[in-house]
């Protein structure tokens, strides 16, 4: 068995354009720091298990950023938060409604961190995205995800909220960590390229059909 890794497309990088920043930042309201998720209505994107790992710091006066979320209704994320019994924490949550791809390494740059605790994923193409545009990535110990961060992110396990709260308070109040976490992350990046994924898979292609040999009598 060979297996051949997805990769991201070469916009997702570390970006040092101020002007552009600045703009995103005015267009979508963003704060100076906070913490980046990706989330729709699929539990598998384990919303919940988030939420409840904010509300574990908001009521140890441990929630410094705000969570910042995309494409997402203000309507499921309110029965959400009164389904875990914390409403008050809307008030630490910006939804900034549809984003284009092409605007999502200025979002992930500007971010303090990048939460990826869904419950599976057959690879989990945003972790290397993040890790692209140097932010440091919360991801699981579970399904792709650690062979994907390989070593380059802080692994929580999904089904504990306890364990995100301390995987975001950990990046939040040790920067030397943090920093560690963007070198690694950045060299891990390095390591995926679609060039090769297309010479693997072509590889397997031409070993799989090869011609058929014909047989002198």
């Amino acid at each position: 068995m060979q297996i051949v890794y997805n990769n991201v497309g070469d916009h997702f990088q570390v970006l040092s354009n101020t002007t552009e920043l600045a703009a995103i930042r005015s267009k979508y309201n963003l704060p100076d720091r906070f913490i980046f998720f990706l989330a729709n209505t699929d539990p598998k994107k384990n919303l919940k298990g988030v939420l409840q790992a904010l509300a574990l710091l908001k009521a140890n006066n441990q929630l410094q950023l705000p969570l910042i979320m995309l494409d997402y209704a203000e309507d499921h994320l309110t029965a959400m938060l009164a389904e875990i019994g914390a409403p008050e924490l809307r008030a630490d949550i910006k939804l900034c409604g549809y984003v284009p791809n092409k605007e999502l390494p200025y979002i992930y740059g500007a971010s303090s961190s990048f939460l990826y605790p869904s419950l599976r994923a057959s690879f989990g193409i945003p972790i290397l995205e993040a890790m692209a545009c140097g932010t440091p990535v919360i991801t699981n110990n579970t399904s792709s995800m650690p062979e994907v961060a390989g070593g380059s992110a802080l692994l929580i396990d999904p089904f504990d909220p306890q364990t995100i709260a301390a995987a975001i308070h950990r990046l939040d109040t040790e920067p030397q960590l943090r920093q560690e976490l963007i070198g690694k992350g950045l060299e891990r990046a390095k390591q995926f390229s679609w060039a090769r994924t297309a010479q693997q898979v072509k590889g397997i292609y031409e070993s799989v059909h090869q011609p058929a040999r014909v047989l002198s009598r």
